[in-house]
């Protein structure tokens, strides 16, 4: 297993307007409003601690909707034989943006700052998200290197992949070194955190170069999928050289 701190953060205030649309954009112009947003946002990058670990396992079988892998862990359901089908490999990994956030946030509500934690809530979510993606891209750089394609990625619950396997994924990687747990109803601990898997094979895959949001449960309601948020950021599926 692997773990790498190397993430870079990006908290633009104009981008995080432009998800947000015109109405957001029109209560920005009052300037007690734009004093609020603007202290989130100098505030933010000191509360996230990004960290992610991964491996990467072999898959020894394709079984109807799911995957046995060596060691004979098995997942599956939803969409994701129909992604990762022609694979060889599964890579398999946790990200999060650590545990001081969560803490904040509590502060901010207790305090009756509901609103700059509605802001600091988005911020966070954007973070993970960021950090899922890099680490998406560092995946696909270690499967090209291998001469290899990669997978759309996908995490449970995002989409008819269960939540369930989080089970499975958390036997395949110790998500505690990177202070994450999960609890038995499936949620994980810090809140910002995230469990993805995308393949890698030698071969033309199931689908590739898609986003997460294609397979989204939730994606014809999402207001950031709509404005060109998550949805509308390029995955790099890998190629052969």
């Amino acid at each position: 297993m692997e773990i790498t701190h190397d993430f870079r953060l990006n908290f633009d205030l104009d981008e995080y307007a432009s998800f947000r649309g015109e109405q957001f954009a029109r209560l920005l112009a009052r300037p007690a409003v734009r004093g609020q947003v603007e202290s989130v946002f100098a505030e933010a990058a000191s509360l996230m601690a990004p960290a992610a670990c991964y491996d990467v396992v072999a898959i020894e079988k394709f079984l109807h909707d799911r995957i046995r892998l060596a060691g004979g862990v098995m997942l599956g359901g939803g969409p994701v034989v129909e992604v990762i089908g022609g694979a060889e490999a599964l890579a398999v990994a946790v990200v999060t943006v650590g545990s001081v956030v969560d803490e904040r946030l509590k502060q901010m509500q207790e305090a009756g700052q509901r609103f700059q934690a509605l802001v600091l809530d988005e911020l966070a979510s954007w973070a993970v998200d960021q950090v899922r993606q890099q680490l998406y891209d560092l995946l696909c750089s270690t499967f090209t290197a291998r001469g290899w394609r990669t997978s759309t990625f996908l995490s449970p619950g995002e989409s008819a992949w269960s939540v369930r396997d989080q089970r499975a994924i958390f036997k395949l990687v110790d998500a505690g070194a990177i202070g994450v747990s999960l609890s038995p109803g499936f949620v994980m601990t810090p809140m910002k955190s995230l469990s993805l898997v995308c393949g890698g094979g030698s071969q033309p895959l199931g689908v590739e170069g898609l986003t997460n949001c294609d397979f989204c449960s939730i994606r014809d309601r999402c207001e950031f999928s709509r404005s060109g948020g998550h949805g509308a950021i390029p995955l790099k599926a890998a190629t052969l050289t």
